[in-house]
């Protein structure tokens, strides 16, 4: 199904069937890759769209406000951002581009301003920043922010620390071996980072509620030794290392899902090494 060293996909239904189809990243061929479910877990050949150069990852989201999914493409080679319409059948328009910050690898999507309108945050590795992208209307964007966060950002994930409506960004940075916090103030800036060590690089991180307790936690894995860490939430965008579970096999990525339908979120890694391990919450 993929091919030319497929990377970072997203997932969603960009035909509107009600199957889920599958857009991939291929740094081997500079596209991204476009596969329609049929419903059985089967899938059509792949359609390949052409993108920026070394591509790292995609999201996906309704940008233009057409009822149809559309592409965000970060380019890492090139240092841009690729745009790819979608028109509702599985396909999508050629990419419109635009520079970034050097070396970006991971984006995110919010309305951090509340206007209605999506935006997006990249974590910027060749400078040490999260860069803020305002969405103006028809899969437009300009630069609204630029908050420090370190040596090397690369893991980004957003969600509501402190319950106060505003979306905020943690954000693993491998220079100084932190993880930062960045509380939003629902204008599209941000406070100045918090800081917590984790001792690692970490090329991911995910946010969600692992203890029930209705605040957000976050789980970072350590790729070089095999272990992730588990930070409890307080509530006010203040964390603590809560547990250190060992793993093998080099694990590069992170996804919550409740795979038992428990209520309670389980930890899925991805592994260098070529496999998936998933940590049941019993908590």
């Amino acid at each position: 199904m993929t091919q030319n060293n497929p990377r970072v996909g997203a997932v969603s239904d960009f035909n509107g069937d009600s199957h889920e189809d599958i857009a991939v990243v291929h740094q081997g061929n500079d596209s991204v890759g476009v596969s329609l479910g049929l419903g059985d877990g089967t899938f059509l050949p792949q359609k390949n769209f052409a993108v920026g150069y070394f591509p790292s990852s995609v999201c996906v989201e309704d940008f233009n406000g057409d009822r149809h999914f559309d592409l965000l493409v970060v380019n890492l080679g090139i240092s841009t951002i690729s745009i790819l319409l979608g028109d509702g059948t599985g396909s999508f328009a050629s990419q419109k581009y635009f520079a970034t910050n050097p070396y970006p690898e991971l984006a995110a999507v919010a309305d951090f301003n509340h206007d209605n309108r999506l935006d997006f945050a990249t974590s910027s590795y060749g400078t040490g920043n999260v860069d803020i992208y305002q969405g103006v209307g028809n899969g437009n964007f300009r630069m609204l922010a630029t908050n420090h966060v370190g040596g090397n950002p690369f893991g980004l994930a957003l969600g509501d620390l402190n319950g106060d409506d505003k979306t905020d960004i943690v954000v693993s940075n491998c220079g100084n071996l932190t993880i930062s916090v960045l509380l939003g103030n629902g204008n599209g800036t941000f406070q100045a980072s918090e800081y917590y060590m984790v001792g690692f690089c970490s090329m991911s991180l995910a946010i969600g509620d692992l203890n029930g307790d209705t605040y957000l936690d976050v789980v970072v894995p350590n790729y070089f030794e095999n272990y992730f860490l588990v930070l409890l939430g307080d509530g006010t965008g203040a964390f603590f290392i809560s547990s250190r579970i060992f793993t093998y096999g080099y694990p590069t990525s992170v996804v919550l899902y409740d795979f038992d339908d428990n209520g309670r979120l389980d930890i899925v890694l991805g592994h260098a090494s070529g496999f998936a391990s998933v940590f049941m919450n019993e908590s």
